[in-house]
């Protein structure tokens, strides 16, 4: 050993399992998972009818040429999928789990973004007098997990007891 070099202990982590609520975990680790899923598949196979539900019904025919798009973002929810269903069940550091809900509102923000894109606009988008029952599906499927994400980043309801 050099003597300049000092035997450090490993830095404490804040671990996930203990700081943050079940039902945050639960809702990341299970349930947006399968959503993902099931939306990949409806995506995979049957892309006129997702464009035709986002966008309240604009959409009547698809561009074979394009339908590369669809299979783009269906990959974009397999990697969803996979880090909430598969990853953070492995990863038990809030730290981690901060920095991949912060990437997840990245996407969140564009997801919500192109889907006032969909209907015409943010003006149009936020007149919830005129949304339709696929719109109303598509916020409860996405808004609850935004709210978690966002109670995780900003620490609403997170304990943080560093232990080894």
């Amino acid at each position: 050993n050099l003597p300049f070099r000092t035997t450090m202990a490993p830095p404490l982590a804040t671990k996930a399992s203990t700081s943050i609520p079940s039902l945050y975990r639960f809702l990341l680790t299970n349930v947006e998972p399968v959503f993902a899923l099931m939306g990949i598949l409806f995506l995979l196979s049957s892309p006129l009818n997702y464009s035709s539900m986002t966008t309240r019904e604009l959409v009547t025919a698809l561009d074979p040429a394009a339908s590369f798009v669809y299979t783009q973002l269906a990959g974009a929810w397999c990697v969803i999928a996979f880090v909430e269903g598969i990853l953070l069940r492995q990863v038990d550091d809030l730290k981690v789990w901060k920095l991949v809900c912060m990437a997840m509102l990245c996407s969140d923000a564009l997801y919500t973004h192109s889907m006032a894109q969909a209907v015409g606009g943010w003006g149009v988008f936020v007149d919830l007098g005129k949304w339709t029952g696929n719109d109303w599906i598509a916020a409860v499927a996405t808004v609850p997990f935004v709210l978690v994400r966002l109670a995780i980043v900003s620490g609403s309801g997170v304990r943080g007891k560093k232990v080894k």
